[in-house]
């Protein structure tokens, strides 16, 4: 017994691994499956979700923005018009085809062009509406500005992007808000929003189909670019 004692005092961490090693061996014996995460640590590489409790969400979304978000923007959006002639002839398929189905709601990248018609400042939760010509008809869509984003939206739409990376929800909903963050920052501030009214705008976002009001477009903004005014 003695001998136990000393061997535990002098490797305490092989006497951890071994005693995490029982326990699974205890609970899979019971028929239960169990995944051991990493805690973390001063090695840990925090801008990783296998970095367990050490995962800093920040350095997360830092690593991919220019990686993953914006590649995501340029070249797996949709085109707006297109995703609503799809949506107005098989809603249905539409959906599967061109969102990202999570917990229930539909969230897609889309593109389009079009001309700014109102800017609205008037609370935190700002907007700007865009014109889009489709058909014969003009699309308004909203496009947030700040300088508070709420919701998902983005986060959502990028496919490489799941719950299940992430130790737990705390996690996964501090990415969706520091996504919304970096639009603020890297998309939103550098703009002169109140110059903005009449010009045309190129934009590349995420947005969530709202089922009740299919016409209700709000698009998050992760590549917007002004036309250069007339000199």
């Amino acid at each position: 017994m003695n001998r136990l004692v000393d061997i535990c005092t002098k490797y305490p961490r092989l006497t951890l691994l071994a005693g995490i090693g029982a326990l699974s061996a205890v609970l899979c014996a019971g028929g239960l499956v169990v995944t051991v995460r990493p805690m973390g640590g001063t090695t840990a590489n925090t801008s990783s979700p296998a970095s367990g409790l050490a995962f800093d969400p920040k350095a997360y979304v830092a690593r991919i923005w220019s990686r993953q978000v914006l590649p995501a923007a340029r070249h797996d959006s949709t085109p707006l018009t297109k995703l609503l002639a799809a949506l107005a002839k098989d809603k249905s398929a539409a959906l599967r085809t061109f969102s990202h189905r999570v917990s229930g709601s539909y969230n897609m990248m889309i593109r389009f062009r079009g001309k700014v018609s109102q800017i609205d400042t008037s609370s935190p939760l700002g907007t700007i509406t865009v014109d889009v010509a489709s058909g014969t008809h003009v699309v308004p869509v909203k496009v947030v500005t700040g300088p508070v984003i709420l919701g998902t939206s983005l986060r959502d739409a990028l496919k490489f992007i799941s719950f299940g990376e992430f130790l737990n929800q705390i996690q996964y909903g501090e990415v969706a808000d520091d996504l919304n963050s970096e639009v603020m920052t890297k998309v939103v501030a550098p703009l002169q929003l109140a110059r903005l009214k009449g010009r045309t705008v190129d934009v590349s976002g995420a947005c969530t189909y709202d089922a009740a009001n299919p016409r209700d477009i709000t698009v998050t903004p992760v590549i917007l670019s002004v036309e250069k005014e007339a000199p």
